[in-house]
C-alpha cells in the first residue's frame, strides 16, 4: 500500500471522532466541553511534530469555530437552526483544514529513498 494513502487514512481515522462531535454536538447538556474534547484529539495526532505555524493557525482556526458553534448552539440563548449547521460545516471545514495540515507534516517527515547507489552500480 502506498505510504501517502496509509498516511491519509490514519490521520483521516483519527479525526473522525472530532468530526463526530461535531456533528452531534447540540449544546443541551452542561457537562459538554466541545472545544475542550475536540482539540484533545487534534493534540493527539501532533505530540511528535516539530511545532509548525501552519499547524498551530489551523489549530487556532479549529479552537475559534468550535468556540463559535458552542455560542451559537447554547442552550440558554434564541438558537436559529440554520446558524447552528452553518456553525457546524464552518467547524468540520476546520478540522479538515487542520487534518491537511498534519498530513503535510507528516508527509514531509518521511525520508525520500535514495536511489543514488542504484545509479552507481555497475550493469551486469
Amino acid at each position: 500500500m502506498n505510504i501517502n494513502k496509509v498516511l491519509r487514512q490514519e490521520t483521516r481515522q483519527a479525526l473522525d471522532g472530532a468530526r463526530e462531535m461535531i456533528r452531534h454536538y447540540n449544546g443541551l447538556y452542561p457537562h459538554e466541553d466541545l472545544v475542550r474534547d475536540v482539540l484533545r484529539i487534534c493534540d493527539r495526532l501532533t505530540p511528535a511534530l516539530i511545532p509548525h505555524p501552519r499547524l498551530d493557525e489551523t489549530r487556532r482556526i479549529v479552537e475559534e469555530r468550535c468556540g463559535f458553534l458552542v455560542r451559537v448552539a447554547n442552550r440558554f440563548s434564541e438558537r436559529d437552526p440554520a446558524s447552528i449547521a452553518l456553525a457546524r460545516a464552518q467547524a468540520i471545514s476546520a478540522v479538515d483544514l487542520f487534518q491537511d495540515a498534519v498530513l503535510a507534516l507528516r508527509r514531509a517527515s518521511i525520508p525520500v529513498p535514495r536511489t543514488g547507489m542504484l545509479l552507481r552500480r555497475k550493469s551486469l
